[in-house]
């Protein structure tokens, strides 16, 4: 190991090769060093072999672990892009449909219904996001003004059966269903299908609206009063439906 050396003697220049002494080492001519540099040079050896067993520690380390490592890695950078590539294929479908969506409401603006429903249905089938429940939503309120209202039914029960109740295009979708039928339709049936958007705070005036004429033709008029004083004292609820409300409870 070499000596680190700073200062000399002011006699030999020589001097400690290791200690910090301004005039040099106190046992002046001897190169091997004074105690203080013995001492500093066993530190500095101990250090050395710590670092040596340390480095040889990382290399058997790597020499085991390497290929897990480079799994790891690979893998995280792997689902990486395939999140990022999954984002952008979200986003380029979400456009493209939004234009076919939009060409749609167009031919429906127009007046062009059978053209439009058409084109709906079309993006309906091939959807893979949420403009294929509106895309439904839209053919069934076509078919409704051509008077096809058994078509329009069955198309909203198909947005029914296959999206979450929690799901608000859900909800909307029950709540036309209903209004559809509300005059003809089985209450039984009906009542179950507003079930889950009398539940929900931000529904519970609306769907109360619906469910109390059809709770009133069951002559169940103790539980169309129960509903209407729980959605008249829900803060969701707005000042209009529980004017409404109000008037259905005085009838």
């Amino acid at each position: 190991m070499k000596w680190l050396k700073k200062n000399k003697c002011a006699k030999c220049e020589k001097g400690c090769a290791g200690c910090h002494k301004e005039n040099g080492c106190s046992s002046c001519h001897k190169e091997e060093g004074c105690s203080e540099c013995k001492k500093y040079q066993d530190k500095a050896f101990e250090l050395e072999v710590d670092e040596e067993l340390q480095q040889e520690r990382l290399i058997q380390f790597w020499k085991k672990y390497r290929l897990l490592v480079y799994t790891g890695v690979t893998a995280i950078l792997l689902s990486t892009i395939g999140f990022e590539w999954y984002a952008a294929h979200r986003i380029r479908v979400r456009l493209k449909e939004s234009d076919a969506f939009e060409n749609a409401s167009l031919l429906e603006y127009d007046g062009k219904n059978a053209e439009a429903i058409s084109a709906f249905e079309a993006l309906a089938k091939t959807s893979q996001t949420d403009y294929r429940i509106l895309a439904l939503m839209h053919s069934a309120d076509l078919k409704i003004q051509m008077n096809q209202k058994g078509e329009a039914l069955s198309t909203l029960k198909e947005i029914l059966t296959t999206t979450s109740s929690k799901d608000v295009l859900h909800l909307v979708t029950a709540l036309t269903y209903v209004g559809y039928q509300l005059s003809d339709g089985n209450p039984d049936e009906l009542l179950k299908v507003l079930e889950p958007a009398l539940q929900d705070a931000s529904f519970q005036g609306l769907a109360t609206e619906l469910a109390v004429p059809l709770l009133n033709k069951q002559g169940n008029h103790k539980k169309a009063l129960e509903l209407i004083q729980l959605a008249i004292q829900n803060p969701s609820t707005s000042v209009n439906s529980k004017a409404r409300l109000n008037a259905l409870k005085g009838e």
